[in-house]
């Protein structure tokens, strides 16, 4: 598990960088892009080695835990999503992974897995187009 909190639950903290000439000891970060509870990533240790991300966060009873203010929806299939406030985002770079490789779109993961072009902003309450 991901984020930026130093809950026990996380397994991998996170955090916030700051960009350009900022970087000095007086600047701070005064409001985070990462989520305290980010996301989920699980690998399966057998063939065919599938990895997945899940976007929000997992309390130490393996609940889905989002924030008040989240985007959230049923799905057709009547199963809950939604998208963290803060957004989980992927790019997969055009070229694989070489140092010939060229930045790729940008995608927004849901609590369920499914990808979704980016929101209006990232905290938008209306999703993206599933993709």
């Amino acid at each position: 598990q991901v984020g930026r909190s130093t809950e026990s639950p996380i397994d991998f903290v996170v955090t916030d960088t700051i960009s350009g000439n900022q970087n000095n000891d007086e600047t701070q970060i005064t409001q985070s892009t990462i989520s305290r509870f980010a996301c989920r990533i699980v690998c399966d240790r057998n063939p065919p080695y599938t990895a997945r991300i899940f976007a929000a966060g997992f309390d130490s009873s393996k609940n889905i835990f989002l924030g008040e203010k989240a985007a959230k929806w049923k799905n057709p299939d009547g199963h809950m999503d939604g998208l963290t406030t803060n957004g989980v985002l992927v790019m997969h770079p055009n070229g694989g992974f070489t140092e010939e490789s060229k930045p790729g779109v940008w995608r927004e993961i849901s609590v369920c897995g499914d990808v979704y072009t980016l929101r209006e902003t990232r905290s938008a309450q209306q999703r993206g187009k599933l993709v």
